[in-house]
């Protein structure tokens, strides 16, 4: 067998592998543990376990902006707030509201495979966005997601703050 041959069926063969480990999660985005609850899904002692979870990542992952204008333009006038602790950017930006919080489990099992995470609501489309930005779901309630996807990542503290509000292409960081 050619040397080509043989690498080309390597990479195919690490590639299908990778294809194999991604899997379908079970989660759903819920805006208050009542929500949770009401939806049967997990017991009322995780609905409450995971939203204690989200809030407190809520002030070290949040985006943040340097101005409310900014902050208001991504999420919705009256949609902004400033934390009374310092952020893990060291000032004191302007965080979107928590408008609810992601919770999961794998298919079949009870590990969690999507970890417990704030939410917010993007003025305009209405999605809930995780910290990173990522669209997790449209609507509250149950939703499927892929365990390689950047929703099922435990999101990273924030760090910096953005000028001109927006995530991606119409973000600038700015250290703080």
């Amino acid at each position: 067998m050619k040397r080509s041959v043989a690498v080309s069926l390597v990479i195919m063969g690490a590639a299908s592998l990778a294809a194999c480990q991604d899997e379908a999660v079970d989660s759903a985005v819920y805006s208050s543990v009542d929500e949770c609850i009401a939806g049967k899904i997990y017991t009322a002692e995780k609905c409450e376990t995971d939203f204690r979870t989200a809030v407190t990542m809520h002030e070290k992952v949040a985006p943040a902006f340097q101005s409310k204008e900014d902050c208001e333009a991504e999420f919705g006038a009256n949609q902004c707030t400033q934390p009374t602790e310092q952020h893990a950017s060291g000032g004191f930006p302007f965080l979107p509201i928590l408008a609810g919080y992601m919770i999961g489990r794998t298919l079949g099992g009870p590990a969690a495979a999507v970890p417990a995470q704030p939410v917010y609501r993007q003025a305009g489309t209405g999605a809930y966005v995780n910290a990173g930005g990522n669209t997790v779901a449209r609507t509250t309630g149950p939703v499927k997601v892929s365990t390689s996807s950047p929703v099922a990542k435990t999101p990273a503290a924030t760090t910096r703050t953005m000028a001109r509000g927006g995530f991606g292409s119409r973000s600038m960081g700015v250290s703080a």
